[in-house]
């Protein structure tokens, strides 16, 4: 194939004016990224994977953290879609948003572990924080208990969601030398230097064992029940 007939085929490739849009990108995004990495993640990489030239992507995205808060809205919005509606049992859906937003995260890892700290302001954001907050008022807490506990909260789930995910995201080898530290390093360690560490090894869980971030949530989630309950009821 000629110089001037391979130009005019990746011409032909590319996909037409007018349809790109803000969502297919962030698919694309999520592609290279959960494949290559976030520091593959670059508009070349994007123009590539969806056959456009790299400058149509500024016109939806000014620069990379704009798309990355793009696709942690993404996130909430994955999580979103799988969180059974509200129930009567304020505790449960709490749990369920919980549970969600977690397996949201790890589907991405290489997102995700990037997502904690950030503040997307967008739509699906903004739905997760009403879900969560229609939670903390329906357990009877009043508006300044509310936010507290909602920040707590969410917090919980955002940050233990991103180590989750960070774990996930690690090549096979750090990972399991990191998770099979825990029963064989800290097995061998010295009990008249580490007596607590040499009494308890042994009851070591792993650092991926779903229920360590089950039994943080619950933790939170019983202590919004405890202050609720502790609130003096009209008479």
């Amino acid at each position: 194939m000629t110089d001037s007939s391979a130009r005019t085929t990746k011409r032909a490739s590319r996909l037409p004016r007018g349809t790109l849009s803000q969502e297919l990108i962030v698919q694309a995004a999520f592609r290279v990224a959960d494949s290559s990495g976030m520091e593959k993640l670059t508009f070349q990489a994007l123009g590539r994977e969806l056959s456009a030239h790299p400058t149509a992507i500024y016109r939806h995205f000014r620069n990379k953290d704009e798309l990355l808060l793009a696709l942690i809205d993404a996130l909430h919005e994955e999580a979103l879609a799988d969180i059974p509606p509200p129930t009567d049992d304020w505790a449960h859906d709490l749990m369920q948003i919980a549970i969600h937003t977690h397996a949201a995260f790890l589907r991405h890892p290489r997102v995700g572990a990037l997502a904690a700290a950030r503040t997307a302001r967008r739509e699906n954001e903004f739905r997760s924080v009403e879900r969560k907050l229609d939670c903390m008022r329906r357990a009877g807490l009043d508006d300044t208990e509310a936010a507290r506990y909602y920040r707590v909260f969410a917090d919980l789930v955002l940050a233990y969601s991103a180590m989750d995910a960070s774990l996930a995201a690690l090549s096979p080898e750090l990972r399991d030398a990191d998770l099979r530290a825990w029963k064989t390093d800290y097995l061998t360690l010295p009990p008249d230097k580490y007596p607590n560490i040499a009494r308890v090894a042994p009851q070591f869980v792993g650092l991926d064992d779903p229920q360590n971030f089950v039994t943080a949530v619950q933790a939170v989630i019983d202590t919004v029940r405890a202050t609720s309950e502790s609130r003096p009821r009209p008479t």
